[in-house]
């Protein structure tokens, strides 16, 4: 489903050049949780930004399901973030003015689905979540973990092979925490392909592997 191959990321400050990737070769196969672990600066949101097409390579191929994507250009990798990836984030990233079944519906707007159609995907992901009496509450009205619920939810709407989790405990106490993880399990063991982001080495736990991330380079291969 993934692989990535020698990827390099450099970015340029000014008179310095700093190498944040340093040729990472990673595979992951349909259908597997995978979590990404390492401290702050090890460059895991830069791998998770090249996995999830938010930022090219600058060496280095990237296949996705078959097709190689690294020389793709904006427009194309906005097409495959919409269509084949579902985003949940560490800060949730949902519109305050928007009530949680608007912000679910919001990425199938992009895709050109019908009214109809994009409601009822979205009931049905937030019903999945267990979020089925709060559709109509904006985010101020729900909790950490609900709001949480809210973006996974809005991740699945679409129905995406591909679920990439960044730090998605990072901003929860730990029964929302417990909670939004045994979501993201049962999810797995449906058959979904997951890559999660975290520090948190009882987090990374819960995938079937872990890799260590380190100064650029992917290090421990561990199978939990």
């Amino acid at each position: 489903m993934i692989y990535l191959k020698d990827i390099t990321k450099t970015y340029d400050m000014g008179s310095v050049q700093v190498q944040v990737l340093r040729g990472i070769t990673l595979h992951v196969a349909e259908g597997e949780f995978l979590s990404i672990i390492g401290p702050s600066g090890s460059g895991k949101s830069t791998l998770m930004n090249m996995v999830g097409c938010l930022d090219v390579p600058t060496t280095g191929e990237y296949y996705l399901d078959g097709k190689e994507i690294s020389t793709y250009n904006e427009k194309q990798l906005s097409k495959i973030r919409n269509q084949k990836i579902g985003f949940i984030f560490q800060k949730f990233n949902l519109l305050p003015k928007l009530s949680a079944l608007e912000n679910v519906e919001l990425p199938l707007i992009y895709r050109g689905m019908s009214s109809k159609e994009r409601k009822q995907r979205s009931i049905e992901a937030l019903e999945k979540v267990g979020l089925t009496d709060r559709m109509s509450h904006n985010p101020t009205e729900l909790s950490g973990g609900q709001q949480q619920r809210v973006a996974i939810a809005r991740a699945l709407a679409g129905d995406p092979p591909v679920l990439l989790a960044d730090e998605p405990t990072g901003n929860l106490d730990s029964k929302s925490g417990s909670d939004v993880m045994n979501l993201i399990r049962q999810l797995s063991e449906e058959g979904k392909t997951i890559v999660l982001i975290t520090h948190d080495t009882d987090v990374a736990k819960e995938a079937k592997r872990t890799i260590t991330i380190k100064d650029g380079l992917l290090l421990d291969n561990i199978i939990n």
